[in-house]
């Protein structure tokens, strides 16, 4: 029973490094070479490995166009669920010719989504901000 605690627990240790990160900021103890590696460890885990929901394209009714949205659990922002197309659908669908509506569908999705990407987003905000106030003070 413990080992399935610590797997479970150990799916967010991206958030962890976002709280070293927001820290290491605000203490201003860092330097800027250790703020670009907390960034980037943290979008890697944001991209591929953070808590999310597929959203990736079922089907498509004939009628006014309605689409239903895989609900499957999924490893990050770019990857789908267990599924194998839904996988290759979802990073395909960063590159090719989609609305920008569907490209974000997965990110605001349900609570683990939204969670991983305003972490993203203020974790990359705050890695830069770090690094430019390092290098310009």
């Amino acid at each position: 029973m413990a080992s399935r605690a610590k797997t479970k627990l150990w799916r967010y240790w991206g958030y962890a490094v976002a709280a070293i990160l927001i820290i290491s900021v605000v203490n201003d103890a860092a330097g800027p070479a250790t703020y670009a590696v907390l960034t980037g460890v943290l979008v890697l885990y944001i991209l591929f490995q953070a808590p999310a929901t597929c959203a990736a394209i079922n089907r498509i009714t004939q009628r006014a166009g309605e689409v239903d949205y895989c609900r499957n659990n999924s490893g990050g922002m770019l990857l789908g669920c267990h599924i194998r197309q839904h996988k290759f659908q979802k990073l395909k669908g960063v590159w090719w010719a989609q609305s920008w509506r569907n490209k974000t569908r997965g990110m605001l999705s349900g609570g683990p989504a939204i969670f991983a990407t305003l972490t993203g987003i203020i974790g990359t905000i705050t890695g830069i901000f770090g690094m430019i106030n390092d290098l310009a003070g």
